[in-house]
């Protein structure tokens, strides 16, 4: 920190000005010539996807750079690289996204603690990766958060038990006011997202291995009165003959005056 001359310093912490200069260091490396060739349409479309690739790296090499510094500043540097990725193309945030799908395919990030609410707990490296997602979200733009959806559309297999589902939900619940606030109440990557959440949930609920069904239950009520009103009664209705009937009968007022609703 020593080395950086606080009178061009666009952040006030030394770290994260650090992080920031990083950042144009690694989009200020040259790509091989190869790979920027635009002599035929082919190799345009060759450049393209490794240009977002080559993007997506060097998010990945940021986020690290968050992670792993040991400074103890980690809200502060998930703060910066929210505002830095929000600004650059959406393939440079995507190491977001993929940070998350690395800690749901490691089950060791996510163990049972009797006695505690839930019975669920995750371990500091998962807990960072949700200090970081929340962070970006919170400086993101419209088409970085779009792609949220899909992500969790494209990502559904990995949602297969009670602390993954939650994980998710502790991501993404915060979100969903800003996105109503600023995109309206018919917001399409609102609804989006709701109808995917949804769609992880019921198929939790469908496999009847789930210690503590009321907190999805409460969560489904909570988020029709909230947000979607009766917009979600089709795929409700879908899958409540699926659900165990203890469940089905906590969910059927889901859709109760769904043709009056607004």
């Amino acid at each position: 920190s020593s080395g950086i001359n606080a009178e061009y310093g666009e952040f006030g912490n030394a770290v994260c000005m650090m992080l920031y200069l990083r950042s144009i260091e690694l989009m200020c490396i040259p790509l091989p010539a190869n790979k920027l060739s635009a002599s035929k349409i082919s190799a345009n479309k060759m450049s393209e996807e490794y240009l977002s690739e080559h993007r997506m790296n060097i998010g990945g090499k940021l986020v690290d750079i968050a992670l792993n510094n040991n400074t103890g500043q980690l809200p502060e540097l998930c703060n910066t690289l929210g505002i830095i990725l929000s600004a650059l193309p959406v393939s440079f945030s995507k190491a977001v996204y993929k940070k998350i799908v690395d800690i749901l395919r490691d089950g060791s990030n996510f163990y049972e603690v009797e006695g505690n609410v839930g019975g669920i707990l995750w371990n500091n490296k998962a807990q960072n990766v949700l200090i970081l997602v929340h962070s970006f979200f919170q400086h993101c733009k419209t088409d970085k958060i779009g792609y949220l959806p899909e992500f969790i559309t494209q990502n559904i297999s990995l949602f297969t038990t009670e602390s993954h589902v939650v994980y998710i939900l502790k991501l993404v619940s915060p979100f969903l006011c800003q996105l109503t606030t600023i995109y309206s109440r018919i917001s399409p990557v609102r609804n989006q997202t709701l109808c995917a959440l949804y769609q992880v949930m019921m198929n939790l609920l469908s496999e009847n291995t789930v210690s503590n069904p009321d907190l999805f239950v409460d969560y489904l009520y909570y988020n029709k009165y909230i947000y979607a009103g009766a917009e979600f009664k089709p795929l409700i209705e879908k899958h409540l003959p699926t659900l165990p009937a203890d469940f089905a009968s906590k969910l059927k007022f889901l859709f109760a005056g769904a043709d009056s609703a607004s």
